[in-house]
């Protein structure tokens, strides 16, 4: 029986795995920018079928959600007529907060870094749950007193959905704003902006944000306080520096690109 006519898409993968010259592509960092998912995808598999790795060696792909990981799956399990691989195996998938804690334990050790962080978004939910009550009424914390309602009948289910966003807010503090989180350590309540080599009083209705920080760090105890991604990221960068080989246990992937024969696909919109 005759394959079905190609669409123009399917022509396009097809003409990409023929004409594009990977197997010259030196490994390393690339970044590929698209404002269409679906061509950073079939660019992706077009490199996949032309560059594969060892018969038992796993490809890592760092992908921003879990949607996004079915989604890719799915495309790669698509007939090879269709532009996928005909199967999806040997493939793991994983979250860039996870590959980089990974990280963090093959450069630092696993003494100086546990498997978990008592600053994961999910024990700080609930940690602030536990603590939060307790400091509702204290001075600056009226937007979370709003937020439930300013009424003393806090529900649980309040609680918690106000305890999860502001573990939110800090979970994403600890990748890109580390800076903020050393001042407001130290009991300077600034918002600072390194770019532009200034720095502005933390407004009055969001004081609470520093000192819920301050109250995170002490809670969880002087052995822990220094867990949080912010600061493992902090001595990972400084012990990465240092290195003239990549470590036992770093995968290979886009944040590895430092260390010597990394491969690098890294899978963002």
């Amino acid at each position: 029986m005759d394959n079905p006519p190609q669409s123009a898409n399917e022509r396009a993968v097809t003409s990409t795995r023929d004409t594009l010259p990977f197997p010259s592509i030196q490994p390393g960092l690339m970044v590929v920018r698209g404002n269409r998912l679906e061509d950073l995808r079939d660019l992706l598999l077009a490199w996949l079928a032309r560059t594969p790795l060892a018969p038992l060696e796993d490809e890592l792909m760092l992908v921003q959600s879990n949607g996004i990981a079915q989604w890719l799956k799915m495309a790669l399990a698509r007939a090879p007529a269709a532009g996928g691989m005909g199967i999806s195996a040997a493939v793991d998938m994983q979250l860039p907060g996870r590959f980089l804690w990974q990280a963090y334990r093959a450069v630092l050790g696993p003494e100086a870094v546990p498997t978990a962080s008592p600053f994961d978004k999910s024990r700080l939910t609930w940690r602030l749950m536990r603590l939060l009550p307790a400091h509702l009424h204290d001075d600056g914390f009226a937007p979370l007193r709003h937020f439930l309602g300013d009424d003393n009948q806090t529900t649980p289910t309040k609680l918690f959905q106000l305890a999860g966003q502001v573990a939110d807010l800090f979970d994403q503090y600890q990748v890109y704003r580390a800076d903020w989180l050393d001042d407001w350590e130290h009991g300077r309540d600034v918002l600072r902006d390194e770019l532009r080599s200034r720095e502005s009083p933390l407004p009055a209705n969001q004081r609470w944000q520093a000192r819920v920080w301050r109250l995170l760090l002490d809670d969880v105890g002087h052995a822990a306080r220094d867990s949080h991604r912010a600061a493992v990221h902090r001595a990972f960068l400084e012990r990465a520096a240092t290195l003239t080989q990549r470590p036992p246990g770093c995968r290979d992937a886009s944040w590895c690109s430092a260390f010597p024969r990394c491969r690098s696909r890294h899978w963002k919109r």
